[in-house]
């Protein structure tokens, strides 16, 4: 019993960057999701295409690199103190996506926001970006998003899909979570590009 406690207090004073010993605390570090490219997919789209800014709930629009301790307490979504994103992960996921994006939308592809005509829009929900920390050594992460395609002329939904990824963490971790989260997210934004071009066909 008592090494439980041992474990769980220690894993609680690593994911809160907390900064044992003498000395002043540590600069804060911030992560993006990398400067490689996105994974290339070999598909095309079959139309123009508008991307939206990917929107969030209040707790995903903030640079804040998010946990919870699911085997203590799972309703209670916690901060690393001296981690964080440059910027939200709606913002850095929209830069990511629309880099993917680029060769496979052959016929154009603008965001929303440049008011270009163009005939698909796609408008994308992020409902889940974090780490869920199953015990003092093991953790993954949790990626979700609900896509949207629309018809501009006339202006229907065309198709809507829920993409769900986990991925393991190299660590328990903010760096451990940084890491899968790239992951995660490019996983994801593959399925994207394949559900897009299949969404697409027909418009043209």
């Amino acid at each position: 019993m008592k090494r439980r406690i041992f474990l769980t207090q220690a894993l609680v004073l690593g994911l809160s960057g907390c900064a044992v010993g003498r000395g002043s605390a540590p600069e804060h570090a911030h992560f993006d999701l990398g400067h490689e490219a996105p994974p290339r997919v070999d598909r095309r789209l079959s139309a123009s295409l508008a991307l939206d800014e990917i929107s969030a709930s209040g707790w995903l629009q903030t640079p804040a690199i998010l946990y919870r301790l699911t085997y203590q307490e799972p309703a209670q979504l916690q901060a690393y103190s001296r981690s964080r994103w440059v910027a939200s992960p709606a913002v850095l996921i929209t830069q990511r996506l629309r880099l993917a994006l680029a060769a496979p939308a052959e016929r154009g592809l603008t965001m929303l926001a440049d008011g270009v005509p163009s005939e698909l829009v796609l408008k994308i929900d992020l409902s889940a970006f974090e780490q869920q920390v199953r015990s003092p050594t093991q953790s993954h992460v949790v990626v979700g998003m609900h896509a949207s395609l629309v018809d501009v002329v006339p202006r229907v939904l065309r198709a809507q899909t829920h993409f769900g990824v986990e991925q393991a963490c190299a660590s328990v971790d903010a760096q451990g979570a940084v890491g899968a989260l790239r992951i995660a997210t490019d996983r994801a934004i593959v399925m994207i590009v394949e559900w897009l071009a299949t969404a697409s066909r027909g418009k043209a």
